[in-house]
């Protein structure tokens, strides 16, 4: 029961997958977008600090009735005025001291920062994700290998002792065993079967929809060799170069001007203030009086001292130490998790070079003893279902050793991002060593 695959998958390379990964990854794309914010916040605070320009104009329909208090009494008794009053006005407001503001643009380009990191640390994320995903779809399918080898087997096994059956050589115990065992065969084959499908849409998930054919190592391929770095070399690299350490490092800045801001937030202001105005009336301000219209010039300072807000300022100030110290814990969290990732990578690429080396000899093995078999058939010294055994124990082994092989590459992959030394570099690179289209 060979792997099914449809005709009209792509032989889609893993550089392609990359490309892919960019522009199709939402958590990536949140990452991007949120630094964009960042960007827009840093102006935010930059504007703080500039003169406020502002105009202002309106027009007004009067209707204004009037009684003159004269003797004799005038001959109309109550005169009605209809007349359009306007005005515009120009203000200019230049702050000249307020902290607050200052401390708001370090504090966004801090932001600024944090934001920086964070969207490094997405792309590792995402490059980390994307290779695990691309080496779990080669290593499902080649998990159907020994599946498909053991029904072969299984399949031959049930035509022997059908025939032993039938010529009553076996008894119908040993002939439902045998048929127990293909069964069980075929719903091995089956759920590797499905577990190739369920890592192709763990992989859809990252690039999005795609058909595609796993691609296969090549033996020739030379895993990476164990780095000579130290572990504490490692952890040392971890902590100075991981982004998520350093967003969270930045994360703290932010918190430590927060409480700076909200403390001059009882601190006085001082501003320059000018305008210009004009306004124009059909009339004049009491009845009976000509119109008139008018230019004014105004320049002042103005200053502002808060003295009492409820509270809420210095529970604002509260707040941004509570935060402060979140960040804080956050910040050890960080350091923690850097250097965890750090360890169980550099531990991991051990263990699994050890493994690989042990694997290539348990395949060097068994293909010695597959080719053993084939040559004792030839010779009517074995039966087909030797070989197809042998053939069984080939692909088993050949299984585990791409495994250890692909754990590898893993972990030099994650020890790298651990140390926020990852790039799309260190995957396309790989393509050298992949075939595509093949099984």
């Amino acid at each position: 029961m060979p792997l099914a695959l449809n005709a009209s998958v792509n032989a889609m390379t893993l550089t392609e997958a990359v490309e892919l990964a960019w522009s199709n990854d939402p958590t990536y794309l949140a990452a991007k977008a949120s630094l964009h914010v960042s960007y827009e916040r840093t102006n935010e605070a930059v504007a703080g600090l500039l003169p406020q320009l502002t105009v202002s104009a309106n027009t007004t329909a009067n209707l204004r009735e009037y009684n003159q208090h004269t003797q004799p009494p005038p001959a109309v008794a109550s005169p009605i005025e209809r007349f359009n009053s306007n005005s515009a006005q120009l203000n200019l407001t230049q702050p000249l001291w307020k902290r607050s503001s200052t401390i708001a643009m370090t504090q966004a380009n801090f932001a600024l920062g944090q934001a920086k990191y964070q969207l490094n640390a997405a792309a590792q994320d995402l490059l980390i994700k994307l290779a695990q995903a691309w080496f779990d779809v080669m290593q499902a399918r080649d998990g159907t290998m020994p599946a498909e080898a053991q029904v072969r087997v299984a399949q031959q096994q049930l035509e022997v002792s059908q025939r032993g059956y039938d010529k009553g050589v076996l008894s119908l115990t040993e002939l439902e065993d045998a048929h127990a065992k293909y069964e069980q065969a075929i719903a091995e084959h089956a759920a590797a079967q499905s577990e190739l499908e369920i890592k192709l849409a763990t992989l859809e998930q990252i690039i999005g929809p795609v058909s595609l054919i796993p691609p296969v190592l090549v033996d020739q391929f030379a895993s990476p060799k164990f780095d000579s770095n130290s572990l504490e070399e490692w952890l040392t690299q971890a902590e100075e170069h991981n982004p998520t350490l350093l967003a969270a490092q930045m994360a703290l800045y932010v918190a430590n001007e927060e409480i700076r801001k909200q403390r001059a937030g009882h601190e006085p202001t001082f501003d320059l203030v000018a305008s210009y105005t004009r306004s124009a009336q059909d009339v004049g301000i009491s009845g009976g009086q000509l119109g008139f219209d008018s230019r004014q010039t105004a320049v002042g300072l103005h200053f502002n001292m808060p003295l009492y807000a409820g509270g809420g300022q210095s529970a604002k100030v509260r707040e941004a130490l509570a935060q402060c110290y979140k960040a804080e814990q956050e910040l050890e969290a960080a350091r923690r998790n850097a250097r965890l990732a750090a360890k169980q990578a550099w531990f991991t690429l051990r263990v699994s070079q050890v493994r690989e080396a042990s694997g290539l000899k348990s395949v060097q093995s068994t293909a010695l003893a597959l080719k053993g078999e084939q040559s004792a058939r030839t010779r009517g010294l074995k039966a087909n279902h030797d070989v197809l055994k042998a053939q069984q124990q080939n692909a088993v082994a050949l299984r585990d050793w791409r495994k250890a092989r692909y754990d590898t590459i893993l972990s030099q992959i994650k020890l790298k991002a651990a140390c926020g030394q990852l790039t799309s570099d260190d995957l396309e690179v790989l393509d050298k060593a992949l075939i595509t289209g093949q099984e």
